[in-house]
């Protein structure tokens, strides 16, 4: 995973976990704003520990089906403990890159979330989704433009934190300015009746105004093979991060989201 500048496996599931919890009830109107329905057959592309795939599997019921394709082997056993556990027969995983991947007219839906940020070529990605689409069937992307963030009042490591990340990802062939820039990927791909809406949770208290400092340690690794920053620089950020993020009095959100989708 050259491109994926955080980290994963075992270490990196809690965080998903976290930013599924945050995100569910908006992703979940957004399913819904899509009109899928029982019976069909779902892709989540690039779906860490499955957690959108599962409310998926909710949403199609015993009728559909669905598969979550992800590189990251062990978080993709994870996700297959887990799926036993709630005994799905109709869900799937698979380990497959998703710069390579390719299926022919499988689903009536392809969804994928924070994973064409990271990629070098998220194009041609998007056109190996539509070319996995039955005739009729949706794209739907959630993505992000990272320089959308904002607290109050201002916060010096949030500020780094957030130029800390966008430099990392672009050094590592990825564009964490995705957002604004989808609909006009997936008309270029030649998706018909494409529309977008924009999210931005934002957060008092709770888990969801951790994940800045959760994400900075999550890129530590990435930061200083890139020779970004120092251990004891990361720390003092991260230190302040948490310190910002227990103040109730304090604001902090999460990158502005971009929901796009469209019509093979």
């Amino acid at each position: 995973m050259k491109h994926y500048v955080i980290a994963g496996g075992v270490e990196g599931q809690s965080r998903l976990k976290i930013l599924s919890r945050v995100l569910h009830s908006q992703t979940q109107h957004f399913f819904h704003r899509l009109g899928i329905t029982s019976g069909m057959r779902c892709l989540d592309l690039g779906c860490g520990g499955g957690d959108v795939t599962f409310d998926l599997r909710t949403i199609v019921g015993q009728t559909g089906q669905v598969v979550g394709i992800d590189l990251d082997e062990t978080i993709i056993q994870l996700a297959r403990g887990e799926c036993q556990q709630r005994g799905f027969k109709n869900v799937q995983f698979k380990v497959s890159n998703a710069e390579t991947w390719e299926e022919a007219s499988e689903y009536d839906l392809a969804y994928t979330r924070f994973l064409l940020t990271h990629l070098s070529h998220p194009q041609t990605v998007i056109e190996n989704l539509k070319m996995s689409l039955k005739s009729g069937g949706l794209i739907a992307i959630e993505d992000l433009q990272f320089s959308g963030h904002f607290c109050y009042p201002k916060c010096r490591a949030f500020e780094q934190y957030i130029e800390l990340y966008q430099q990392v990802v672009k050094r590592k062939g990825g564009d964490p300015e995705i957002g604004p820039k989808l609909p006009g990927m997936l008309q270029k791909a030649g998706f018909k009746q494409v529309n977008l809406n924009v999210i931005q949770p934002t957060f008092l208290e709770g888990e969801g105004k951790f994940l800045a400092s959760i994400t900075m340690e999550k890129i530590r690794e990435a930061i200083l093979e890139q020779s970004l920053s120092s251990p004891q620089e990361i720390k003092e950020i991260m230190d302040e991060l948490n310190s910002f993020a227990d103040n109730k009095q304090t604001i902090m959100s999460l990158p502005r989201i971009f929901q796009v989708w469209g019509a093979k």
